[in-house]
């Protein structure tokens, strides 16, 4: 995505999903145990039936994907078939693109227009925080300018010096 977007002159942002897992809808019976101190009186021997994924859980990344997966095709997205994490939506000549890392979303294209309809979109479906365009991602520091879009692990360097006292 970084790499079309600086060929193209185009920005990439950055979204955020507040409590992303919470989203996930369960395709299977899962039953927990009650956590200690918060028994039901009476009914210490009793569990859960979860509706929705909780952090923690096997098939919490699974249920999140498929969640944003499905909201994605119903939106008019298509699934890039290299990338099962990547979405494209084309609109006469407009694209969006789209790539989802956990609970990051990353995305580029050429209308403001229409990214900026996908941000209210997805405020509007999930929890999201609009982290404006991308500049810090896995370590490595994004810079955006109108020449290019430059990359380097410059901090992540200085701390590594620094933990290693060299």
């Amino acid at each position: 995505i970084i790499a079309v977007a600086a060929q193209r002159g185009w920005g990439i942002y950055q979204l955020d999903v507040k409590s992303a897992f919470l989203h996930g809808e369960l395709m299977e019976d899962v039953f927990v145990e009650q956590p200690k101190g918060y028994e039901a009186a009476g009914k210490q021997h009793m569990v859960y039936k979860l509706h929705k994924a909780l952090y923690g859980l096997e098939q919490a990344p699974r249920a999140w994907f498929s969640r944003i997966e499905a909201y994605f095709m119903k939106e008019g997205f298509e699934s890039s078939t290299s990338e099962q994490t990547l979405f494209i939506k084309r609109e006469g000549g407009k694209i969006l693109i789209v790539s989802i890392y956990v609970d990051d979303l990353l995305f580029t294209g050429n209308d403001e227009g229409l990214l900026n309809e996908f941000k209210t979109s997805m405020k509007k479906e999930f929890d999201m925080t609009d982290l404006g365009k991308m500049r810090y991602f896995l370590g490595i520091e994004v810079v955006q300018k109108d020449d290019g879009i430059f990359i380097c692990q410059r901090k992540y360097a200085a701390e590594v010096i620094e933990r290693f006292g060299m």
